[in-house]
């Protein structure tokens, strides 16, 4: 996942700032048949920041974009109302079939978890949620980068869980490479110990460059 800014972005961070005050992260509301793992949805994504994004003047902005070596582009733009300052970054994602199926889920994937990622919003765990306080004193916001990191990283996780094999795998690691190594060294290892799993389990291809 690549990003770029405005020469100034202060304003924007200002008020994502307070975003992330207000939304601790989202609701998985959706299970994957395949994974037999729960989700958060695109809709549900939208729906838990589009309001706090009005009341903070974030503008956000999504569009798929040309698929290249299997993957289909996305890019999610943050813009400050007022100042114009901007936040964009481009992901790829696999596609797990070349046909309008498999280009749907693909888009659907990049939509949800780039937004996820651009706005530091985490999955959050019903069951878990449940058990907390919720009388409990709120801490005031601050910067959340490990958060951050970690949405990154599912990100790219439920990325590679849709390549159709070690091929596809071994193309988007090296798109992702240097974002990967980008990312704090707990994040780095979940997604290096992903793609070292899936291409056991993956049908062989070329070898996968993990270094």
């Amino acid at each position: 996942m690549s990003i770029v800014t405005s020469p100034t972005i202060n304003k924007l961070m200002t008020s994502l700032l307070a975003f992330q005050g207000k939304v601790e992260g989202v609701h998985k509301d959706s299970k994957n048949p395949h994974f037999k793992n729960s989700y958060a949805s695109l809709e549900a994504v939208v729906e838990a920041a589009r309001p706090h994004l009005q009341e903070n003047g974030i503008v956000f902005n999504q569009a798929p974009g040309i698929v290249v070596d299997g993957c289909i582009e996305v890019t999610t733009r943050l813009t400050h109302a007022e100042s114009g300052e901007w936040m964009q970054s481009t992901m790829h994602v696999p596609m797990s079939k070349r046909d309008p199926q498999g280009a749907g889920s693909a888009m659907t994937y990049g939509l949800r978890y780039s937004l996820m990622a651009a706005l530091g919003l985490p999955p959050l765990d019903d069951d878990a949620e449940s058990a907390i306080d919720r009388n409990q004193q709120r801490p005031k916001p601050t910067a959340r980068v490990n958060d951050r990191n970690a949405v990154i990283a599912d990100t790219m996780i439920e990325a590679m869980k849709i390549s159709p094999d070690q091929l596809a795998l071994e193309k988007w690691w090296m798109k992702q490479k240097s974002e990967i190594e980008d990312l704090d060294e707990v994040s780095r290892n979940r997604v290096l110990n992903t793609a070292r799993d899936l291409r056991k389990s993956l049908p062989k291809a070329s070898t996968l460059e993990a270094g």
